[in-house]
């Protein structure tokens, strides 16, 4: 029997169509007669015309666009489902041949590894409504792969680790076969209801401000320097700084007071001449690891002041370089883990034993 909002919906696409019929025949009498040489004035096809206007208005009338149409579909299928539901919510009798058939189906086989994992009869009554599909509880074969499907999801529920029994169950499900249930609908329909669902994700929320602050504090409380930073940092403040003294004075000593303005631009450190004279201070206090590397690795002054504490002026070059590159790593945003601290370690000590080398002799006490 067909319903009301059935016939609603079939009355107005016939009108649709039947306006659009009405128009074009009315234009085709119009151009041929136009294209004859008879004249529509006054005459038995006129008046056949216009009534046929006035016709076509009336049907207009009660027309409406596609888009009313389009919401008048979509309020038909809400009111459906609506009363779909209202039919079943208002008739215990669904729920009771539900647990009915939940009943009969603790007598169907189930494989054994399922056998210890039988749903109950009141919880698979509870599933097999919620497929809202009693025309498939007469089919013996959809009751079978509901029940085994029902055991399977209660030994998932149960189950903390991939145990043989498990396996051997999951691997039964895979090759069986539920004939006459073939559509995507159906199949997720029966695995839904009888439990078989999956997580669904990713999950999209809108984040608020709040939560915004608090992910941005946890991510800087991830990021605090770790106990190798810190030590890093330490070490590297005071072996620099030192570092910057010995080579001042020893430079100093073997060039005199006016060393940079004379020594920095033979060894390639003009920009940090520039530094120095724009920024004041002392030279070297502007200096990167490439200008330390630069005047001691430079011929005329390895030869003059620092092979009394390096034997080779590349390796002098690669040491410092290494220092360098191990410093940029503990003092910026990079990973600097225990194995870097003893890298670097080792490199000052090494650094250490050519600057002792480089301090005078004797001292003069007071």
């Amino acid at each position: 029997m067909t319903s009301a909002p059935d016939l609603l919906q079939k009355e107005l696409l016939a009108a649709a169509r039947l306006s659009d019929a009405s128009k074009s025949t009315i234009g085709d009498i119009r151009k041929q007669m136009e294209l004859g040489g008879l004249s529509l004035s006054n005459s038995p096809v006129q008046q056949m015309i216009e009534r046929m206007r006035q016709e076509d208005a009336l049907r207009s009338s009660l027309l409406v666009d596609q888009a009313t149409i389009h919401a008048a579909t979509e309020a038909i299928r809400f009111w459906e489902e609506q009363e779909r539901w209202r039919r079943a919510m208002a008739m215990p009798s669904l729920f009771g041949e539900a647990r009915r058939v939940a009943e009969l189906m603790q007598s169907f086989q189930l494989p054994k590894a399922l056998l210890d994992f039988r749903t109950p009869a009141a919880e698979l009554a509870v599933r097999l409504a919620a497929t809202q599909a009693a025309e498939l509880w007469r089919r013996p074969e959809y009751l079978a792969a509901f029940g085994q499907a029902s055991a399977m999801a209660d030994l998932y529920a149960e189950s903390t680790r991939v145990s043989h029994t498990l396996a051997e169950a999951s691997r039964l499900m895979m090759i069986g076969a539920v004939p006459g249930v073939g559509s995507l609908a159906e199949y997720r329909g029966l695995l839904d209801a009888a439990g078989l669902t999956l997580h669904r994700w990713p999950r999209v929320r809108l984040l608020t401000k709040a939560e915004k602050r608090r992910r941005f504090k946890a991510k800087l409380k991830d990021n605090v320097e770790s106990a190798y930073v810190k030590r890093a940092k330490s070490l590297v403040h005071r072996y620099e700084f030192t570092m910057r003294e010995i080579l001042d004075d020893a430079m100093a000593e073997a060039y005199g007071e006016n060393w940079p303005e004379e020594r920095l631009p033979l060894c390639d450190c003009k920009d940090l001449l520039g530094r120095w004279k724009k920024r004041g201070g002392d030279v070297l206090d502007h200096a990167d690891y490439v200008h330390y590397a630069r005047i001691i690795s430079h011929p005329e002054h390895f030869d003059a002041v620092f092979q009394a504490g390096f034997d080779d002026p590349q390796e002098s070059y690669d040491l410092l370089a290494k220092a360098g590159t191990l410093r940029a790593r503990s003092h910026h945003p990079h990973k600097f883990n225990l194995e870097d601290l003893r890298d670097l370690r080792l490199t000052w000590r090494s650094i250490e034993t050519g600057l002792i080398a480089l301090e005078g002799d004797y001292t003069f006490d007071f």
